[in-house]
């Protein structure tokens, strides 16, 4: 047990150093910013437009702190299109004068049934990008990820 902390621990210093670097001392939504608003993707201006910062939860999020080359980003973000044109949604549901309220609910159980499986099958498309390494290194992610999710829990309760 005290091992495996003590690669998660040596891990993360090594992720964090080089995320540093990439910045070169700046934050990250610095960084953004000084890209200028047209190197910015849209629906990052509308967020720091907003005043919200959207973040991802689950094992997706861990991505960003796995060394993604920049083909494999780009694979990932192709999978997440593919993922979205291949979404039910409820529009259909809807016409200029009438709304099938009997098709939209029928539209918005498929989407709950489906969603689970889809995740599943973009984690195991994206899972497959990954080199050997990198899977290591998301594995051990996201040991920290439950363990610290653990001791949040742990902390709560003895509150």
């Amino acid at each position: 047990m005290k091992r495996k902390i003590l690669v998660a621990t040596a891990l993360t210093a090594v992720l964090s150093t080089g995320l540093y670097a990439a910045c070169n001392g700046q934050g990250m939504m610095q960084k953004g910013m000084n890209q200028g608003p047209n190197n910015m993707q849209n629906s990052q201006r509308m967020m720091m437009q907003k005043g919200q910062k959207r973040s991802q939860k689950g094992p997706m999020a861990l991505l960003r702190q796995l060394n993604l080359s920049a083909e494999q980003t780009q694979q990932i973000t192709n999978i997440r299109r593919d993922m979205m044109k291949n979404r039910v949604t409820p529009d259909v549901a809807f016409t200029k004068t009438s709304f099938d309220k009997a098709k939209f609910i029928e539209i918005m159980k498929q989407k709950r049934d489906n969603m689970i499986e889809s995740k599943a099958e973009m984690m195991d498309r994206v899972y497959q990008i990954l080199t050997p390494k990198q899977k290591e290194q998301f594995k051990v992610l996201m040991e920290l990820k439950k363990e610290n999710r653990m001791a949040r829990m742990n902390r709560r309760m003895n509150f």
